[in-house]
């Protein structure tokens, strides 16, 4: 926290406030640090679902209506306002509001820029020219880079040409849930429709490509005849629904895996299941990931970016290859079978998390990043 009298002043510069992991870090950070810091949210594209919710809670949201392109209007827009506002620190969340953060400091050079990159794109390629614009260009203009895992860094190394060593690694945090109670748990079960001694798999994610949820489907599929006690869910909306709807029904799933769409209660759904998985084909420090292993639920994952760097295998929890049906079907199979490991895992996985992934670890990290920044 600033030791100034007056708080220090911060934009967090987004593309919009919809569903999504990067999003649900901005409202939670903006709502535990409001009482320290002057918080204000700008968003690129459309304020987003949430934006309400931070204005219920006195948070200014503000839209600067990017058109479709390369629309330097933006950074005019983020200089003005920031002048205006006499805005200490812009923190710029993922690529693109760093891309117009950084050039508005051309003509208000005045805030402290840090950015931070959540997760990337896939598949990535790479671009010469991308590179040296950001490493010439862009780079100079911001004071600190942070990367949510070490496969972040190296990612922003290689396709961004950022220098390594002025990257550092701030992992997500989450805040610990309210546990449910046996029978508030069975309770939700049964409003799933999920049969008293089912064993549910399932996970809690925006429904994108990048998410690869076919695969969790797939290896659902593999073991209903040797293991018909399991069932599934995922909770989560987005542009795979349909596709996924009709996977599930064309397996002839659709009594024993369902598509629950958001659920503003995600955080007690995780609750409910007895094995989360994990199968992005690419992930930054998953928010979805962090939950489970706070409410002591055991985990699945695939081994891509900050995927094994949290998961430890044969530690804290199953991970097997992206893209790998057989290996995750042989870890559902397992965690069904053999609930011992499963037990020793989640216990594991949830000390973990406390010693390395609170979300009041993380807002310190941050509360010390902004001090440096303000001490000129």
């Amino acid at each position: 926290m600033s030791n100034q009298s007056t708080p220090t002043k911060i934009a967090y510069v987004v593309n919009s406030l919809n569903l999504g992991g990067t999003e649900t870090l901005v409202v939670q950070m903006s709502q535990a640090l409001a009482g320290e810091y002057d918080i204000t949210v700008l968003c690129l594209d459309e304020p987003g679902i949430w934006a309400s919710d931070l204005r219920k809670k006195d948070i200014a949201v503000h839209c600067l209506w990017r058109q479709p392109g390369m629309d330097l209007r933006v950074s005019f827009r983020i200089a003005s306002f920031c002048k205006q506002n006499r805005i200490n620190i812009i923190h710029a969340h993922q690529c693109t509001p760093w891309f117009y953060s950084a050039l508005s400091r051309l003509l208000n050079p005045e805030p402290r820029l840090l950015f931070e990159e959540h997760g990337r794109f896939y598949p990535e390629i790479e671009n010469r020219n991308r590179a040296i614009f950001n490493s010439l260009a862009l780079q100079p203009l911001t004071h600190r880079i942070v990367a949510v895992s070490e496969d972040v860094r190296r990612r922003l190394v290689r396709y961004e040409g950022l220098d390594s060593q002025r990257i550092e690694v701030v992992y997500n945090g989450v805040s610990p849930i309210a546990t449910l109670t046996s029978e508030e748990r069975s309770v939700l079960r049964v409003s799933l429709g999920i049969p008293q001694g089912a064993f549910l798999i399932g996970s809690v994610g925006r429904l994108d490509p990048i998410k690869n949820y076919p695969l969790l489907i797939e290896s659902f599929s593999s073991l209903i005849h040797t293991h018909p006690q399991i069932f599934g869910i995922i909770a989560g909306d987005g542009p795979d629904m349909d596709s996924l709807r009709l996977q599930i029904k064309s397996l002839g799933l659709e009594d024993r895996f369902m598509l629950l769409g958001y659920r503003a209660d995600a955080r007690k759904i995780v609750q409910c299941l007895d094995l989360f998985i994990l199968c992005s084909v690419s992930e930054g420090t998953s928010m979805a990931l962090l939950e489970a292993m706070s409410a002591g639920v055991p985990v699945a994952v695939t081994e891509v970016g900050g995927n094994p760097e949290i998961v430890l295998r044969g530690e804290t929890g199953w991970v097997v290859p992206s893209g790998a049906p057989v290996e995750l079907t042989a870890a559902i199979s397992e965690a069904v079978s053999a609930p011992a490991t499963a037990q020793q895992y989640r216990y594991a996985a949830q000390k973990r998390y406390e010693a390395n992934f609170s979300f009041d670890r993380m807002l310190e990290n941050y509360r010390t990043l902004y001090d440096r920044l303000t001490c000129r």
